[in-house]
Order: C-alpha cells, then structure tokens, then sequence
C-alpha cells in the first residue's frame, strides 16, 4: 500500500491447508480524496463511529471540518486496499 503498510496475502496458509493448489494473490490499493461530508458520510457507516455518544461525535466531527477547513484543497486523503485470492480445488481423491 502507498503508506507503508502491507496487506497479508494468504497464499501461505491457503496453501498450508491442502484443499487448494495454484494460489494467486493480487494486492490492490487506490487513494480516495474527500470533503470533510464525504468523509463524515463515510465514518457514519464505521461501527466505532455509530457507537459513539453524540456529543463525541459531534466533537470529532467539528474538528475534522475545522481541520480541512485549514488546507489549500480542503479534502482529505485516504488510502484503501483489498487482496484478491485465487484458487484451485484440489480433486477430493487427491487429498490428504
């Protein structure tokens, strides 16, 4: 990922588990730029979030708007990744 962080593939254990053969894993990442509305919208769907009192919410959200409110570009950027997997079913004669 563009920040540093890795996404763990799994072909090991996948692998390891003897059902599958021809494990392929394919890392994707994409950045995402908001507004802080967007962005709120998007931490709404977040369980923490919803869990939240309201007046935390209320605080957390005030100062993410405060805060891009002071940028040039008033959007903030986020970084998302996924692995894709892919395997082949070993025949159930053939395993172990």
């Amino acid at each position: 990922m563009a920040d540093g962080r890795e996404l763990p593939d799994g072909t090991a254990e996948i692998e390891a588990s003897g059902l599958f053969g021809e494990v392929t894993a394919r890392l994707f990442d994409w950045e995402i730029s908001y507004t802080a509305d967007e962005y709120i919208r998007l931490l709404d769907t977040f369980s923490g979030h919803l869990a939240m009192e309201a007046w935390q919410r209320d605080r957390l959200y005030g100062e993410i708007r405060r805060r891009l409110a002071e940028r040039p570009d008033g959007r903030l950027r986020r970084h998302w990744g996924a692995v894709l997997r892919v395997a082949r079913r070993r025949d159930a004669s053939a395993m172990p």
